[in-house]
């Protein structure tokens, strides 16, 4: 089952309904401070919410959170309740759309469920609103079903995750398995020296840490990840990605495709070399089937801009695979959204395959996502602000300009 879009209303600068919908390739553009990271971090935030591990609606451990408590998700203090709304497909061409309000209750300090229901295919199979509103902990919801029967009854639910013997919260269930990889813009290096540690974690921490072992431990074994990623470094660095060995250590590191003893640590590479290597490796997991949904505060982090083009060409063509994930990115990279409409263009990548969310903020201080789609030609179709990228534009008009008057006094 895949989350085909994510609602929220009264999150974090968010006070309004707000849908982002997820394409194999859904870019979050806008300017700084104006909700494209709280958007983006909804997601991994919700994720571990479902997997079944929070003894709260809202997994108040997760890294997304930041330390914040609940009260602090809030757009307004005066408006208790978080919704949430997740859009669903299964591989039997089945829908769902389940709903949630996530109740503040500051005299017990904590947050419940206060209303779920679930449609499948259009029809409301169940909604639970919870009765019980004077004891701390309790789990009684009048509920009604698919029938028309309604009962007042016990329902726990485990994390996001309603749990009783009802055929549909079995398959609701499924969405705990979407396997989610979430990368913050700044993204830590593999160290200069790695122990051996038994076996490659499943994901890579929100920071990237995690990428030496999954490397080193898919070097051991099949190096279908390893090989994906030297060869976008071979392409566009020209240099390999080696795993170096020892007794019971490990380097990685990068050489010359030229024939040189010349090696250097990945510690000690450029940045912009080192911040992407995380999102090289996750785009390979994703490529061979072990990701679902792929979420990246920028990605382009550091690098030049013609490595900004070839890393949104890699993108592109993870959207193009037949069973393509979902890569959600916030970024401010011009060079980014013109690989892609050049893809469009050029007839390499459908349209449908790619979104574009407009991120602005009122004066109130609301924040908006305008959807933007493309047509055949990569011109964007929406509420795109004309004025986007104009700065580069301007500035070069200035120089001009002022290169001109400099020579009439020269």
């Amino acid at each position: 089952m895949t989350i085909q879009s994510v609602t929220l209303k009264n999150y974090r600068s968010f006070v309004d309904r707000t849908t982002i919908e997820l394409r194999p390739l859904t870019l979050l553009f806008g300017y700084n401070n104006s909700g494209k990271s709280a958007l983006l971090r909804a997601l991994p935030l919700i994720a571990d919410s479902l997997s079944g591990r929070s003894s709260t609606p809202i997994d108040m451990e997760n890294l997304a959170l930041r330390g914040s408590s609940f009260s602090e998700l809030l757009s307004r203090k005066s408006q208790v309740r978080l919704e949430i709304e997740l859009s669903l497909a299964d591989s039997f061409t089945n829908n769902y759309r389940l709903n949630w309000t996530i109740l503040d209750i500051p005299e017990f300090k904590t947050h419940i469920i206060s209303q779920f229901s679930a449609i499948k295919n259009g029809v409301k199979a169940v909604e639970a609103q919870w009765s019980d509103r004077s004891t701390l902990g309790s789990s009684r919801y009048d509920i009604q079903y698919l029938d028309r029967h309604s009962s007042e009854q016990e329902m726990e639910f485990n994390g996001l995750l309603p749990e009783g013997k009802i055929p549909l919260f079995e398959e609701i269930k499924q969405v705990a398995t979407t396997r989610m990889q979430w990368l913050t813009a700044v993204r830590t290096p593999p160290s200069r020296h790695n122990l051996f540690r038994g076996a490659a974690p499943k994901y890579l921490k929100p920071d990237g840490q995690g990428v030496a072992d999954i490397l080193v431990y898919d070097h051991l074994g099949q190096k279908t990840l390893l090989s994906q990623v030297s060869n976008w470094y071979e392409k566009h660095y020209k240099q390999r990605l080696l795993v170096i060995q020892r007794e019971d250590s490990f380097r990685i590191m990068l050489e010359p495709l030229v024939d040189s003893p010349y090696q250097i640590n990945m510690v000690d590479v450029g940045e912009g070399v080192a911040q992407v290597l995380p999102v090289l490796v996750a785009c390979a997991m994703a490529s061979e089937g072990k990701i679902d949904i792929l979420a990246i505060e920028e990605p382009e982090s550091h690098l030049h801009p013609r490595l900004q083009m070839a890393l949104a060409a890699h993108f592109c063509e993870l959207a193009r695979q037949s069973k393509p994930p979902k890569v959600l990115l916030e970024t401010h990279s011009e060079q980014v959204l013109l690989r892609v409409q050049l893809e469009i263009a050029q007839g390499i990548l459908d349209p449908n395959l790619v979104l574009v969310y407009w991120i602005y903020q009122l004066g109130d201080g609301r924040s908006v996502a305008e959807k933007v789609t493309f047509d055949e030609l990569g011109r964007p179709q929406g509420k795109w602000p004309r004025n986007m990228f104009y700065e580069a534009i301007e500035q070069s008009r200035q120089l001009v300009q002022a290169q001109r008057e400099r020579l009439k006094k020269i």
